[in-house]
């Protein structure tokens, strides 16, 4: 089995058994005296799966409740598909989705949103594509510990999501065509009690996209202070960058019109040249002709004259 596997799977027992097995116990049992009972620190030998487990491992899916095959949801421009409400402690262990749609934007128009413990500010909300990874909204086959996008377009996140009282998934068409086929597979675990120092898992979305140099300049300046936490240094360094670097094609579109000017110039002097040179040429002839025009013209009156003294 691969180890990314083992490791995910043993983290999620090693939080189990901290919390919850010790938790479940009879109140009787934990009251035996010390020795009447090996634990599981006595006995290491012992592999997990030869422990008694108190959790449910369970699902919900988007399958056909009519008991036909359309095992998927179709989610309307602007319409919000539920896709995991769960009440009581217990982890989500595994997400799946494929999604057919006729957007070729559609995994940055559909958002995931979750809440934990009923709370009405999402603890979750990104788009669909970047939340498994996918940020320039194309798809692309990779696998990592924790998400992987298959041959298939398949989606897949392991990372461990407890809740204490409940949990709650949304996702949100915010495009301008109806989704045709979402499809969804969440596997989770119910428990009697999670530790108390169980941690949410949270994702935000943020982006930022610069129309023009000079705000961006003006903002880098202005945001210097670090009170915020988006005005890091960093932050302002990439900001800084993506300023210089537009100044630099604004830079080489500039050269390329005056080196565009530069050549209609030589063009146009070239043409003119040509033009004189044609000028000169023609005058040449002319001149020329006029010569030898009247050279002959001479002869002739000389010759006219010696017949007249004949």
């Amino acid at each position: 089995m691969d180890s990314r596997t083992n490791d995910r799977r043993g983290f999620l027992h090693g939080m189990l058994a901290a919390g919850t097995l010790a938790a479940a116990v009879p109140a009787a049992a934990q009251a035996q005296p010390a020795g009447s009972a090996a634990g599981a620190g006595d006995m290491p030998f012992l592999p997990a799966y030869t422990r008694a487990q108190n959790y449910k491992s369970l699902k919900q899916s988007s399958y056909d409740k009519t008991g036909g095959n359309s095992d998927r949801w179709p989610i309307a421009a602007g319409g919000v598909q539920e896709v995991f409400n769960a009440t009581g402690a217990g982890v989500i262990t595994h997400i799946w989705f494929t999604i057919a749609a006729r957007s070729n934007d559609h995994l940055k128009e559909l958002v995931l949103r979750g809440y934990w413990d009923g709370n009405a500010k999402p603890s979750v909300e990104v788009p669909v594509g970047d939340f498994f990874g996918l940020n320039l909204g194309l798809y692309q086959i990779y696998e990592s510990q924790y998400l992987a996008c298959s041959p298939g377009r398949s989606l897949n996140s392991y990372f461990a999501m407890p809740y204490k009282r409940s949990a709650r998934f949304t996702v949100t068409n915010e495009g301008s065509q109806e989704v045709g086929s979402f499809y969804s597979n969440i596997d989770y675990v119910t428990v009697p009690k999670l530790p108390d120092d169980s941690l949410y898992f949270h994702a935000q979305y943020r982006q930022n996209a610069a129309a023009n140099a000079a705000p961006i300049l003006n903002l880098a300046a202005a945001q210097t202070d670090g009170s915020d936490s988006t005005n890091s240094q960093i932050e302002q360094l990439n900001l800084m960058n993506a300023a210089q670097a537009q100044a630099n094609n604004e830079a080489r579109s500039q050269g390329a019109v005056e080196a565009c000017l530069v050549e209609q110039q030589v063009l146009a002097n070239k043409v003119q040249r040509d033009a004189v040179a044609d000028h000169l040429s023609f005058l040449g002839q002319t001149n020329d002709y006029a010569a030898s025009e009247s050279a002959s013209w001479g002869s002739a009156k000389a010759a006219l004259a010696g017949y007249r003294a004949q």
